[in-house]
Protein backbone atom coordinates (compact mmCIF):
# COMPACT_ATOMS: atom_id res chain seq x y z
CA UNK A 1 0.00 0.00 0.00
CA UNK A 2 2.82 2.43 0.80
CA UNK A 3 4.33 1.82 -2.63
CA UNK A 4 1.01 2.64 -4.28
CA UNK A 5 0.70 5.89 -2.33
CA UNK A 6 4.28 6.78 -3.28
CA UNK A 7 3.71 5.99 -6.95
CA UNK A 8 0.44 7.94 -7.11
CA UNK A 9 1.86 11.03 -5.46
CA UNK A 10 5.04 10.87 -7.55
CA UNK A 11 3.01 10.68 -10.75
CA UNK A 12 0.99 13.72 -9.71
CA UNK A 13 4.14 15.65 -8.82
CA UNK A 14 5.80 14.78 -12.13
CA UNK A 15 2.69 15.87 -14.03
CA UNK A 16 2.69 19.18 -12.17
CA UNK A 17 6.38 19.67 -12.99
CA UNK A 18 5.74 18.89 -16.66
CA UNK A 19 3.06 21.58 -16.68
CA UNK A 20 5.63 24.11 -15.51
CA UNK A 21 4.74 24.21 -11.83
CA UNK A 22 7.10 25.61 -9.23
CA UNK A 23 9.51 22.77 -8.45
CA UNK A 24 10.11 23.75 -4.83
CA UNK A 25 6.40 24.03 -4.05
CA UNK A 26 5.64 20.75 -5.80
CA UNK A 27 8.37 18.91 -3.90
CA UNK A 28 7.26 20.37 -0.58
CA UNK A 29 3.68 19.35 -1.32
CA UNK A 30 4.81 15.85 -2.30
CA UNK A 31 6.80 15.45 0.92
CA UNK A 32 3.94 16.75 3.07
CA UNK A 33 1.30 14.54 1.43
CA UNK A 34 3.50 11.44 1.50
CA UNK A 35 4.34 11.91 5.17
CA UNK A 36 0.72 12.50 6.14
CA UNK A 37 -0.58 9.50 4.22
CA UNK A 38 2.06 7.17 5.65
CA UNK A 39 1.58 8.21 9.27
CA UNK A 40 -2.22 8.50 9.19
CA UNK A 41 -3.07 4.87 10.06
CA UNK A 42 -0.40 4.49 12.78
CA UNK A 43 -1.49 7.78 14.33
CA UNK A 44 -5.12 6.67 14.39
CA UNK A 45 -4.06 3.37 15.99
CA UNK A 46 -2.11 5.23 18.68
CA UNK A 47 -5.07 7.48 19.41
CA UNK A 48 -7.46 4.54 19.64
CA UNK A 49 -5.11 2.58 21.90
CA UNK A 50 -4.81 5.62 24.18
CA UNK A 51 -8.60 6.05 24.31
CA UNK A 52 -9.02 2.34 25.06
CA UNK A 53 -6.32 2.41 27.75
CA UNK A 54 -4.55 -0.41 25.91
CA UNK A 55 -1.04 -0.04 27.34
CA UNK A 56 0.28 -3.16 25.62
CA UNK A 57 -0.79 -1.94 22.17
CA UNK A 58 0.55 1.54 22.94
CA UNK A 59 3.94 0.07 23.84
CA UNK A 60 4.05 -2.03 20.68
CA UNK A 61 3.08 0.91 18.48
CA UNK A 62 5.53 3.28 20.14
CA UNK A 63 8.37 0.80 19.79
CA UNK A 64 7.59 -0.01 16.17
CA UNK A 65 7.37 3.69 15.29
CA UNK A 66 10.52 4.60 17.21
CA UNK A 67 8.69 6.94 19.59
CA UNK A 68 10.44 5.85 22.76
Amino acid sequence: QAEQVRDDLTAKALAALEQGGDAQAIMQDLAWKLTNRLIHAPTKSLQQAARDGDDERLTILRNSLGLE
